[in-house]
């Protein structure tokens, strides 16, 4: 009596693959991209793809099993070069799964590693590593982790890992969550390590002050005033210098500026003991920031050589800061007065400006500092380094031009410069016009788009 043929899934070309061995989650998987007989569906019910679903490139198939239904898992994918992945239950079609059987498709950086989220419907399931073959890939071979999501927010998460990062409970996710300075920097796998001592010669500081755990004191004189002098290099680039400074008392003005000679490019940055960015200078030498209205604390520094080329010869700066006396804050508008290169905060409260940080509770027409602070399908023109922040900065719907932002006024224009555009009230100056801190201006601390007076837009 002849065998039983196999299903008819398995008659289709595409679908020969998933026949493979199963891999029991959690799993991590060291593997090659194979034969490019599978293509992902036109759509899949998540798309984590700016570029679009591509995968006519070759592949790898990788069946799952022991998954609880209804349980989220995550997919990270890390590889020399730019690959992607989708999730799928099933193969009934000659090319592969159908649009029905994919839960997931990840191709959302251009980078070497991708992550994505699925919330399993069966105890199995099957990734495709995947490329679009457009050229050949640099190279073939990648890590695959598959995992249960045991946490979204830190809040979950305790103990020796209190940190959540890629739903993973872990020691950090920044240095900031470091606290010995023998330990001071975040490294592989999420944990806190020693930091690095690469540099050709450096201060005596080093390598404790990779972290802000280890950060040297800045020591001000009766004057409020202080200048430090150490060195930094360009290897590993990781290598950073932090010092911290503490704020005692209400309306104090910091003021930072950052000096070396020649054509390294140092870049200076102050942050909050949380690690939240509080103020940036990039693109000037000297570099300079001056922060208003911080809440008392302690704060920190950091210096970077972000020469193009890793050099491990050091440069030799001088970091000179001078804190002057004020009063504390009385109305939102103090907190956008400043903003050449300090970061808008844009809540007064006794005091001392701080984020509004409203997750998802501002209404239309409602201040905000950040995208998170908007309610649902509204957005927040949370540009860095732009003036009247305080009346400028609504939460405002998306559009597709002028017309749909007629309901809130002959005020405001859509803007024509964002993948999602939104409403946004027009510029009279400049200065209201958002920046592009990546991009390396003409004249001034940072790159701007310049305001069409007549019309009110914010144009190239």
């Amino acid at each position: 009596m002849p065998d039983t043929p196999p299903p008819d899934v398995l008659v289709y070309p595409g679908c020969a693959e998933f026949s493979a061995s199963t891999v029991t989650v959690p799993a991590r998987i060291l593997g090659q991209l194979g034969n490019a007989d599978v293509q992902s569906p036109a759509t899949c019910d998540e798309v984590e793809a700016p570029f679009g679903i591509e995968s006519n490139g070759p592949d790898r198939v990788i069946p799952l099993d022991g998954l609880e239904p209804g349980r989220a898992y995550m997919v990270r994918l890390s590889s020399t070069a730019d690959l992607a992945f989708y999730v799928a239950t099933g193969c009934e079609t000659p090319t592969g799964p159908s649009a029905a059987q994919c839960l997931l498709f990840e191709d959302a950086t251009r980078t070497d590693r991708e992550l994505g989220r699925f919330v399993a419907t069966a105890e199995t399931a099957i990734v495709v590593v995947d490329y679009w073959e457009s050229q050949a890939p640099s190279s073939t071979e990648f890590t695959l982790e598959v995992y249960e999501e045991a946490c979204t927010a830190g809040p979950q998460c305790g103990g020796s890992t209190p940190a959540c990062f890629e739903g993973q409970c872990v020691q950090c996710v920044s240095s900031f969550e470091c606290t010995s300075a023998t330990a001071p920097a975040c490294g592989a796998n999420q944990v806190c390590a020693n930091g690095t001592d690469a540099c050709a010669s450096d201060d005596a500081t080093e390598p404790a002050d990779d972290g802000p755990a280890g950060a040297r004191a800045i020591t001000i004189d009766g004057a409020g005033h202080s200048v430090i002098a150490a060195k930094i290099c360009s290897v590993p680039r990781t290598e950073l210098d932090y010092l911290s400074f503490e704020v005692t008392s209400l309306g104090e003005i910091w003021d930072f500026a950052l000096a070396w000679t020649g054509v390294r490019d140092l870049d200076l940055g102050v942050y909050d003991a949380t690690g939240k960015q509080l103020g940036l200078s990039f693109w000037e030498q000297p570099e300079s920031i001056r922060l208003s209205y911080l809440s008392p604390g302690t704060y920190y520094v950091r210096v970077r050589d972000f020469s193009t080329v890793g050099q491990s010869a050091p440069v030799s700066y001088t970091l000179t800061t001078q804190r002057t006396l004020g009063t504390g804050c009385t109305a939102s508008a103090q907190c956008a007065a400043e903003y050449r290169n300090q970061i808008y905060r844009g809540n007064c409260v006794a005091g001392s400006c701080v984020s509004i940080d409203a997750p998802g509770n501002v209404t239309e027409g409602g201040a905000c500092d950040s995208a998170s602070d908007c309610g649902p399908n509204l957005s927040c023109p949370s540009f860095f380094f732009v003036s009247d922040a305080d009346t400028r900065e609504t939460c405002a719907r998306s559009c597709a031009n002028d017309t749909d932002c007629a309901p809130l006024g002959t005020d405001f224009v859509c803007t024509t410069y964002l993948t999602q555009n939104f409403c946004v009230q027009k510029c009279t100056e400049n200065d209201h016009c958002p920046t592009a801190i990546q991009s390396d201006p003409a004249s001034g601390p940072w790159s701007r788009l310049r305001c069409d007076m007549p019309t009110g837009r914010c144009v190239p």
